[in-house]
């Protein structure tokens, strides 16, 4: 071994530099002289300062610049966005599929890339829990000035449109929320020409955008769902098996949840078909509750994946769904008389709904983000005030989450509307059919 020394004499012929013949115990070297014979036949190391081949050097790569013009600092500054593994704070939560090429189209287009330096600036103070800065209302000013542009510019495509408006309302959900829903609107809109103009949208974002849609009519008489929602909505993955919740839910399916706004505006004339969607929600309820307690109690072990916490979130988030919908359906059948068990109903809905919130602390902020619109739902669905203290509690918690967030006002002008609800005086769809009085109406619904 190069570097290591042969000899393997005592250290007394070893410091003479003599030849040892390593005779036990006594070398005849140190006999002859009367020395005491120590290290005979010991190997000896000796350690050698490391030089690095200069040509080995070389292969080595050097660090990475850091991004030297501001398209290269915005694209990096949202992919370390995308990258966030965390639940809790994963952008994957708000970002529909396009976010995964926006990276490449940074710095083709001016109003693409202030609306994505706004999205960052206003995602960062709700990911560090602060307030947010000067620059950042700057930066939001700048991209709706930027978007207004946009909207007006004929020439620019209609899916460009849309996806800035969804990342400005992610900007206003994130800064101040109360004002999102004008963007849901617009979104509405916007969709409605994609579909009309013959646009192809991405299978994955289909759900997104109706969501939305369907959100701006329930908010905005206004916004109407026209034949050319039921088009893209029957497009949606989830109406194709296997079912995404491993169950055949009719009440995840957009086409049912687009009736909604035009049965809960008429709530007298659509009396039966309400009636109808509420038995079957009660239904399911029950087996998205089951499934979502599994996907939580995987949770629960020290060593849960990842995966089983987005599986959790995203099985949570369904739950709520449904909550949602029951919290919006019961009270609007109510006034009506043809709940008998509402009570008991609307207490079980309320209890499933602040036992969720509690369980989705861990998922706060950007995993929890349905929490609070459920939570509001139910504030308001309550006529007995049962549980309202627990509600607001959990409504305050979760209003940290995002600045401008009133969600206790919010709730009491959804009650003022459910208030406002009940028999018309004329009484007009009360009259005897020309087929009998015992026929009942026909459901649009089954």
């Amino acid at each position: 071994m190069v570097g290591v020394p042969s000899s393997r004499g005592c250290n007394s012929c070893r410091k003479a530099k003599k030849r040892c013949d390593q005779k036990q115990p006594k070398c005849g070297r140190c006999i002859r002289l009367g020395e005491e014979c120590v290290g005979s036949g010991t190997r000896r190391f000796k350690f050698h300062q490391y030089k690095p081949d200069v040509q080995t050097t070389q292969l080595i790569t050097p660090p990475a610049e850091t991004p030297s013009n501001d398209t290269t600092r915005l694209t990096a500054e949202f992919i370390s966005l995308m990258e966030i593994d965390d639940d809790r704070f994963g952008f994957e939560a708000y970002g529909p599929y396009f976010f995964a090429d926006l990276p490449r189209r940074i710095g083709s287009n001016s109003a693409l890339d202030t609306t994505t330096s706004a999205m960052i600036a206003s995602f960062q103070a709700i990911r560090l829990r602060k307030t947010a800065d000067k620059k950042t209302f700057s930066l939001y000013g700048k991209a709706l000035r930027s978007l207004q542009g946009c909207l007006s510019d004929d020439s620019q495509p209609v899916m460009l449109k849309l996806e800035l408006v969804l990342m400005m309302m992610l900007c206003q959900v994130w800064i101040d929320n109360k004002h999102a829903n004008k963007h849901r609107g617009v979104i509405a809109y916007l969709l409605k020409e994609a579909v009309s103009q013959g646009e192809i949208l991405h299978s994955g974002d289909i759900r997104a955008w109706c969501l939305q849609a369907i959100y701006a009519a329930l908010c905005d008489p206004k916004v109407e769902l026209g034949s050319w929602f039921w088009d893209v909505a029957v497009q949606d993955t989830i109406m194709t098996r296997p079912y995404h919740y491993e169950q055949n839910l009719y009440c995840f399916e957009l086409g049912a949840i687009g009736d909604l706004p035009v049965f809960l505006r008429d709530p007298e004339r659509y009396l039966y078909q309400l009636k109808c969607y509420y038995n079957i929600l009660s239904q399911e309820r029950l087996v998205m509750k089951k499934l979502y307690e599994e996907a939580m109690v995987a949770t629960l072990s020290t060593d849960a994946s990842p995966a089983c916490r987005m599986k959790a979130i995203e099985y949570a988030s369904g739950h709520a769904g449904l909550l949602v919908q029951a919290a919006l359906i019961g009270p609007t059948l109510n006034p009506f008389g043809v709940l008998p068990d509402y009570t008991q109903d609307s207490h079980e809905i309320c209890d499933d709904a602040i036992l969720l919130a509690h369980r989705c602390q861990t998922f706060r902020p950007c995993g929890a983000s349905y929490v609070p619109e459920l939570l509001k739902l139910v504030w308001a669905s309550l006529d007995d005030g049962y549980r309202h203290e627990g509600l607001e509690k959990l409504m305050d918690e979760y209003a940290e989450d995002v600045q401008g967030a009133s969600y206790l006002e919010e709730a009491k002008i959804m009650r003022l509307r459910l208030d406002s609800l009940g028999w018309s005086d004329e009484q007009r769809f009360l009259e005897e059919r020309e087929d009998g009085p015992g026929t009942p109406p026909p459901c649009v619904i089954l």
